[in-house]
């Protein structure tokens, strides 16, 4: 990088370090991040702000630096570019450095407000919770503890408690938990997004029933079968329902966009492998997620969502 394009980007993050804090910054606090060697030569930089040449605005039309012996402030008319846009996998890492600062334990109050940020731009309750059910299955699998689920039926609109003897973490395209219904006494695969609670009780399993080979042979076939007979279906999802709705189901941009009163909607492919799953987690995210195609799943959804309005009417 030339001195000189390296002089004007040291010029252009002091504005967008001051126009993030309108209250203003003490010289000291600037001078922590910016790197300068001394407060002197950051007073100088300052002081040569407003010579950044914008054309066609002349220089005072774009920066105005106050200070008043304490702090610095700055005023800028033209509105500028002050984002620090970062897509969602770097998003995703940022929280996890920040999560392992945490573990220090210093600086906790500064480290809540960047977390508390940070997940208002991808919120992570629903993504953490999925991780901590696998981290929960491996664990329970590996010491051979008998599992207690609370399961939501992808069949129905309640959920049901089972008592499971895990087995494998099947992870190929879709996460299930695979292992023998200590109730129903056979073997079930069980979707782990469909999992609501999942605890790890403390009553042991020595072995499984013989039968444990030919089940998996038979999943394994059903299993396939079932990725050859999925359907494509066309949603429109809001900017920021897409990135957690992308960990459930491969979603494709298809380009497409459309404004529904105040909301933008963009367009997305995806394969719908599991039609009533599939129906149940995009009623899960309310107006954020509409489906345009196929016709048979709309006209699911709206028996669904009739199906409850018309059960909280009998409530009421």
């Amino acid at each position: 990088m030339n001195p000189s394009t390296k002089r004007a980007l040291s010029k252009l993050n002091l504005i967008r370090l001051l126009s993030e804090n309108p209250e203003g910054l003490s010289l000291e606090e600037l001078q922590k991040v910016t790197g300068h060697k001394s407060i002197s030569a950051l007073k100088k930089e300052l002081g040569e702000l407003y010579m950044i040449e914008m054309y066609p605005y002349t220089p005072s039309d774009c920066v105005e630096i106050d200070f008043d012996g304490e702090r610095v402030k700055i005023k800028l008319p033209v509105a500028l570019n002050q984002n620090f846009p970062l897509t969602p996998a770097e998003w995703s890492i940022l929280r996890e450095l920040v999560q392992k600062h945490k573990s220090l334990g210093k600086n906790s109050e500064q480290i809540e407000s960047i977390l508390k940020k940070i997940n208002t731009v991808i919120p992570s309750e629903e993504w953490s919770l999925f991780e901590e059910t696998k981290s929960t299955i491996i664990a329970a699998i590996q010491s051979k503890k008998i599992l207690e689920i609370n399961y939501w039926k992808r069949s129905g609109q309640e959920s049901e408690k089972r008592m499971v003897a895990p087995w494998i973490l099947w992870e190929e395209s879709d996460s299930y938990l695979l292992g023998y219904d200590l109730e129903k006494k056979s073997f079930r695969a069980f979707r782990v997004d469909c999992i609501l609670k999942i605890v790890e009780t403390k009553e042991s399993y020595d072995s499984l029933p013989d039968s444990a080979g030919e089940w998996l042979n038979g999943f394994k076939q059903l299993f396939s079968e079932t990725a050859n007979q999925s359907i494509m279906a066309k949603v429109w999802v809001t900017e920021s329902a897409s990135f957690h709705l992308n960990q459930k189901m491969k979603l494709n941009p298809t380009g497409n966009t459309k404004q529904i009163l105040e909301t933008t909607y963009y367009e997305f492919s995806t394969e719908v492998k599991e039609t009533n799953w599939f129906v149940q987690t995009v009623l899960g995210y309310g107006k954020s997620v509409l489906v345009s195609e196929p016709s048979e799943i709309k006209e699911m959804i709206l028996e669904r969502l009739n199906s409850i309005t018309a059960n909280q009417t009998l409530a009421n």
